[in-house]
């Protein structure tokens, strides 16, 4: 009888050499001196770091500079002190960016590479990057983060456990921008005719953060036409009777909806979803101009609305933001006030849209209590005049109910 075949875990090593040398200027000097006399050595530890000579020449031949620059190329052995040469290739830019969030937290500790004591801003929660980056940089990040492990520098394996990566910026013909295209938008002219605001907003709400869009000329008007329109909601004079006085119903309603867009904006941010964010903002906004025309502008409620929809816009349009709450004579700076909170039993919605669907197609809707059950909601689903067109006087085989979103009745 033949043996019983099992299988077994096994490891393959990729790892290849990682040839750091660069053949020219910009990077970190590689700490060797050749000697006649003594051969290949090591620049001692107290001569560190080797800085870079500020005085180069670069020439078109695109060799490095270094190997022209007398000074820098010749120095003396640190073991016998006879004349040497100093080695003029530099280090791969990975070599720096491999760990440079480390160094980033005490750029001036000289008892090691970092501060231990700054590990606690470690490791990095969330990378941000084009996702070319997840096969040079990050790769190279890792295996640096794992040695300094192994080194006992940090404590932990990752050194970034987000990756969420921006998408691409399009012309506008729908393609990726290119010279040979024509469709190249250059940012300079439209920061030039727009403010860096207006660019900066169309940027973000131009689509969803991570899949990116074309670019379109109408859809940065529509940003600049917003940012004019937030402009007067703010310091235009009201042109209501200062002596109204907005129903309860109407100051509820208005602060129920500033709550619901701090939750909005709140979570949009956290999860990069900038283009929702601002179209909540670009949504409030127009409620309160509407608000204006009416005696919530005579109410607390009014102020607390601008003060709050200035810092929800705050982290999109920067210098508007600023601009406007200096205005209206507010303590410097809108950018160091706290975050707006927002009370969840307040900001929930009192009705919803209730979708009906027969087979998984949409055949009515209606608007329902935000607290409807399981049984209201199919009782009132089965009612509906339409829904009993299609189900044609069967019974439902299977009835599936989504709160606060859908029922989908199974025949």
């Amino acid at each position: 009888m033949e043996a019983e075949q099992t299988g077994r875990g096994g490891v393959t090593y990729r790892l290849r050499d990682w040839l750091i040398s660069r053949q020219r200027y910009w990077g970190t000097p590689i700490p060797i001196v050749y000697c006649a006399a003594c051969g290949i050595v090591p620049v001692p530890e107290d001569q560190l770091p080797i800085l870079l000579p500020d005085d180069v020449d670069f020439r078109p031949t695109g060799e490095s500079p270094l190997k022209f620059h007398e000074a820098f190329r010749h120095t003396t052995c640190p073991q016998c002190g006879a004349p040497a040469e100093r080695e003029i290739d530099t280090m791969d830019t990975f070599v720096d960016s491999s760990w440079y969030q480390y160094r980033f937290l005490s750029p001036h500790y000289d008892q090691g590479p970092f501060d231990p004591a700054e590990k606690k801003w470690l490791p990095v929660d969330q990378y941000t990057g084009g996702a070319e980056h997840a096969v040079m940089h990050l790769l190279y990040a890792r295996f640096w983060t794992k040695v300094m492990r192994d080194m006992g520098l940090v404590d932990f394996d990752e050194p970034f456990p987000r990756l969420y990566s921006q998408g691409v910026i399009l012309g506008p013909d729908g393609q990726k921008m290119s010279k040979s295209r024509g469709n190249v938008v250059e940012p300079d002219p439209l920061v030039d005719k727009y403010g860096a605001d207006t660019v900066r907003g169309y940027l973000m709400f131009i689509g969803p953060w991570n899949e990116g869009g074309p670019f379109s000329m109408d859809g940065i008007e529509g940003i600049r036409r917003f940012l004019h329109r937030v402009w007067d909601m703010v310091l235009e004079p009201p042109k209501v009777d200062p002596d109204a006085v907005p129903a309860e119903d109407e100051v509820h309603r208005a602060r129920q909806r500033l709550h619901q867009t701090i939750a909005k904006v709140t979570e949009d941010l956290s999860t990069f979803s900038f283009n929702t964010a601002i179209a909540a903002l670009m949504q409030l906004s127009n409620e309160m101009r509407a608000w204006k025309q009416t005696g919530i502008v005579n109410h607390a409620v009014w102020q607390e609305s601008v003060l709050t929809f200035l810092k929800l816009l705050a982290p999109f349009t920067p210098h508007i933001a600023e601009e406007l709450w200096a205005r209206l004579g507010q303590p410097y700076s809108v950018h160091t006030q706290p975050w707006p909170t927002w009370d969840p039993e307040l900001a929930r919605e009192e009705t919803f849209e209730l979708v009906i669907q027969v087979n998984g197609r949409v055949r009515d809707r209606v608007r329902v209590p935000a607290d409807i059950t399981e049984e209201e909601a199919r009782e009132l689903a089965l009612r509906r005049e339409r829904v009993q067109r299609f189900l044609d006087g069967k019974s439902p085989r299977r009835v599936i109910y989504v709160p606060g979103r859908l029922i989908n009745i199974v025949v």
